[in-house]
C-alpha cells in the first residue's frame, strides 16, 4: 500500500502540474473506446488452475496538451473492464474488475501524426467479482480499491481528427489487500487496441 500511496501521489502532482500547464498552451480535446486483451499475473491462482487472457473494452475523454512541436502531454479518464479465465480439471471461472483509469502521458510526435507515448495510470476500482461454473458469484473484497500501472505505446492521429491507438498497460501494484495471499501477488496485464477523435 506504501508504494501505491507514493504512485498515486506522484501522479497527483503531475496531473497538478498538466492542469497548471494547460492554461497556457494548446489544448485539445477528445473521445476514445476500444477493445482490451486483460489478463493477471496471479501468484495464487496458478498454484491450482491456468490463467487465460480475456476480452473487455475501454471507452471515455482525454486532453492533448501541446508542450511544443514535438512534445505534449496527454491526461485521460478512461472506464475499463478488465479481468482473467481460469481454467482446472475440475471447474472453471472468471474474474472481473472494472476500473476507471486516469492515465498521464508523455507523448513525442514524430511526422505528421505518429505518436510514441509512456506514463504512469493509476485505477480506481468500481466492482469486482468472481464467477463459476455453478453460477455462483462473489463479491472480491479483497481485491484493492486502488491499482497502479505503467503504460506504453504508440499512436496514430490522421488530419481529419480520427486516430488508431496501441498501448500495453503494465500493472505495478499487488490488487489483492494486505495479508490476503501472504507472500503472494496478482498484478494486471492489458493490452488495449483504440479508436479517438480529437476535436480541433
Amino acid at each position: 500500500m506504501k508504494k501505491l500511496g507514493f504512485l498515486l501521489l506522484n501522479l497527483f502532482s503531475i496531473s497538478v502540474f498538466t492542469i497548471h500547464l494547460a492554461s497556457a498552451q494548446k489544448v485539445e480535446f477528445g473521445l476514445k473506446g476500444g477493445l482490451n486483451r486483460t489478463s493477471i499475473n496471479d501468484e495464487q491462482m496458478v498454484q491450482d488452475s491456468e490463467a487465460k487472457p480475456r476480452m473487455g473494452f475501454h471507452i471515455g475523454g482525454l486532453a492533448h496538451i501541446h508542450l511544443n512541436d514535438t512534445w505534449a502531454v496527454q491526461p485521460e479518464v478512461m472506464y475499463s473492464k478488465e479481468g482473467a479465465e481460469y481454467t482446472s480439471p475440475i471447474y472453471t471461472g472468471k474474474t472481473d474488475l472494472n476500473y476507471i483509469n486516469v492515465p498521464v502521458l508523455l507523448q513525442y510526435m514524430v511526422g505528421t501524426g505518429l505518436r510514441i507515448q509512456t506514463g504512469p495510470q493509476v485505477g480506481y476500482l468500481t466492482s469486482a467479482k468472481y464467477e463459476q461454473t455453478n453460477n455462483v458469484e462473489t463479491k472480491k473484497n479483497d481485491i484493492q480499491n486502488g491499482n497502479a500501472a505503467w503504460v506504453f505505446g504508440l499512436g496514430y492521429l490522421t488530419k481529419s481528427g480520427f486516430g488508431i491507438d496501441g498501448r500495453f498497460n503494465l500493472g505495478l501494484s499487488d490488487i489483492y489487500k494486505d495479508g490476503v495471499y501472504p507472500g503472494k501477488a496478482a498484478r494486471t496485464r492489458a493490452g488495449q487496441l483504440g479508436i479517438f477523435y480529437q476535436f480541433k
